[in-house]
């Protein structure tokens, strides 16, 4: 019989790297894996509440905590202990990692309230509109400053705000469609469309970076190009970078939404795209023509790198890449602990775009009558889904655990 991925430890076991407690913390979760398995994946296959036994034995069982995982957890002082006694920094995070883990278990479902969440929607329209109101104003600004001073640099800085523009409005649709539900349509749902749009813009600003590095390619070869940036110039890029700033200030703050943390990194790269641009411009207006065309490639090479780095991530997420080994955790143990179920079989969690499927396979008593056996798979099922991240939850039922594992066809 396997016991569950949250082990009792005495206070003198110290982990070492190849101990079953770092490996379920350090072990890479597979796409659509099984998320209990003997010895091989993320967790443990068929956890059983008669596994816990030796867990209860030591105290009272809490109607919270079932399986007293408060008892594992190990306080501030006894860490700092590891590492005077030898250990290495490796245990001491693991056993950090394992108290945060604990404490995330044990509490509420969704800590936040509907209010909260009201007013996190409101900052998030606030971040998408006003990204797109100031994305507005900068173009036009570096439009100008392009066009007074005709530096490379300054016109990619321009192209790059113009993808800002054009990346706030194909944002803004993707919600406004993921928020207009057609059941009959679309069953599960739209709400992979911000997804979708964030991988079109993604392929986009790919090809504006590889459009200016052939055009700064052909001047660094004429070698012709003199740019002139003068003071106006300087201050309408100056102005666009210091109303960078702002927005990704504010957008960082909203990291927990996936167009937000989008938003911010657009505006993280603005900062960065906009400041070498200013920086190349000047040098290569005062010193050497060439540096002109050289910053300017150099920025679009900072933007393609960037930008396939999200379009890889976001179509690791629409395909259906797997949860990470924290939450197949949680999951598991919010099914293992449920009224009524004896084990669980399987357990999985995967992306369909920004937020997750979950599938768990519990095990009821066979002589169970249906009307029971039903009613505990929907409050379970009700209970993922009210998970922040989770989008859908569904439950099987299964009275052992002796057979293959379920929808072994696309395992």
């Amino acid at each position: 019989m396997t016991t569950t991925t949250v082990t009792s430890t005495t206070e003198t076991q110290v982990p070492t790297p190849n101990h079953p407690y770092v490996e379920a913390f350090n072990r890479n979760a597979v796409g659509s894996s099984t998320a209990i398995q003997s010895g091989s994946s993320a967790l443990h296959r068929s956890i059983s509440v008669a596994d816990n036994a030796s867990l209860e034995s030591g105290g009272t069982s809490q109607p919270n905590d079932p399986l007293l995982l408060q008892n594992l957890k190990k306080n501030e002082e006894d860490i700092k202990l590891i590492r005077k006694n030898g250990g290495s920094r490796r245990v001491q995070k693991f056993y950090r990692e394992q108290n945060s883990l604990i404490d995330e278990m044990l509490g509420p479902l969704n800590p936040e309230s509907a209010e909260d969440e009201e007013k996190r929607l409101l900052k998030l329209k606030i971040a998408v509109y006003g990204s797109v109101i100031a994305n507005v104003a900068l173009f036009a600004l570096q439009l100008a400053a392009a066009l007074l001073s005709g530096s490379l640099s300054i016109f990619a800085t321009m192209a790059d705000a113009f993808m800002d523009l054009l990346s706030s409005a194909v944002l803004l649709w993707a919600t406004r469609q993921a928020a207009r539900p057609n059941l009959m349509k679309y069953p599960a749902g739209k709400a992979r469309m911000e997804t979708a749009g964030i991988i079109v813009f993604a392929c986009l600003m790919t090809c504006v970076a590889i459009f200016l590095i052939i055009e700064s390619a052909q001047k660094l070869a004429s070698g012709g190009h003199e740019p002139n940036l003068d003071i106006r110039s300087i201050a309408f890029v100056a102005t666009a970078l210091g109303t960078k700033a702002l927005l990704y200030l504010y957008c960082r703050s909203l990291a927990s939404h996936q167009s937000a943390r989008v938003l911010a990194q657009d505006h993280r790269n603005d900062i960065l795209v906009n400041s070498l641009g200013l920086l190349t411009g000047i040098l290569g207006s005062k010193l050497a023509g060439w540096v002109d065309p050289a910053g300017c490639i150099l920025i679009a090479l900072i933007i393609m790198r960037s930008w396939i780095s999200t379009l890889i991530e976001n179509i690791q997420l629409i395909v259906g890449k797997s949860a990470d080994v924290a939450f197949l955790q949680r999951a598991t143990y919010i099914a293992l602990t449920h009224p009524g179920v004896t084990a669980v079989d399987t357990c999985r969690a995967y992306y369909a775009g920004n937020n997750l499927f979950v599938e768990v396979d519990i095990v009821l008593p066979p002589e169970m009558p249906l009307r029971e056996t039903h009613d505990i798979g929907e409050a379970l099922q009700i209970k993922l889904e009210s998970l922040p991240s989770v989008e859908r939850a569904f439950v099987h039922v299964d009275y052992e655990v002796s057979h293959k594992p379920e929808h072994s066809k696309n395992v």
